[in-house]
């Protein structure tokens, strides 16, 4: 029994610094991914709004944990030469927020014959960043036609009453170009 309370108490430690720091108590049966735990859950698929939105939405990682949504939206009309953009943003829904101390971040691959303005954005790259949502804008520059795939991983950080959650989200999207 004491090695669960010792393994209780540090998990809620895990959380009190993730949370930068923040003397809010941790509940119990507050939900915090482990990062040393090898990822073995299927993330679900992404879904289109609509046929003609070319939207994806991204639920949580865990379709019983509702902490976000993840949107990436690309340009409707990209075309080799000229720069586009690609907005991806995170949405905490209710009761989390956006931890606003954790060192948010997203770094973006490109794939051969494309050229990122930036591949690896800081929280002073935001487009926004708040309590409500982190967007950034994700320009590239595609030398020639076709689909384009990306993949990343976008850093941030969940917080409510109780808990921090820290997630690391990886994110996959193409861009068609004309």
């Amino acid at each position: 029994m004491s090695s669960q309370l010792r393994l209780l108490s540090l998990s809620l430690s895990l959380m009190l610094v993730a949370c930068g720091g923040e003397t809010k108590p941790a509940a119990a049966d507050a939900k915090s991914p482990d990062k040393g735990a090898p990822a073995t859950a299927a993330k679900p698929e992404p879904t289109k709004t609509a046929e003609a939105d070319k939207t994806k939405v991204i639920e949580g990682a865990d379709p019983i944990d509702d902490r976000y949504s993840l949107r990436i939206d690309p340009p409707a009309d990209a075309v080799a030469g000229r720069e586009g953009t690609v907005k991806v943003t995170v949405v905490p829904k209710a009761p989390w927020h956006m931890n606003l101390d954790f060192p948010t971040s997203l770094a973006i691959g490109a794939p051969d014959g494309v050229t990122l303005a930036k591949a690896e954005m800081k929280k002073a790259d935001a487009d926004k960043l708040d309590e409500n949502s982190a967007e950034y804008s994700v320009k590239f520059t595609p030398a020639a036609a076709g689909d384009k795939s990306f993949t990343g991983k976008f850093k941030f950080a969940v917080c409510q009453d109780e808990a921090c959650s820290p997630v690391t989200e990886e994110v996959e999207f193409k861009v068609a170009v004309k």
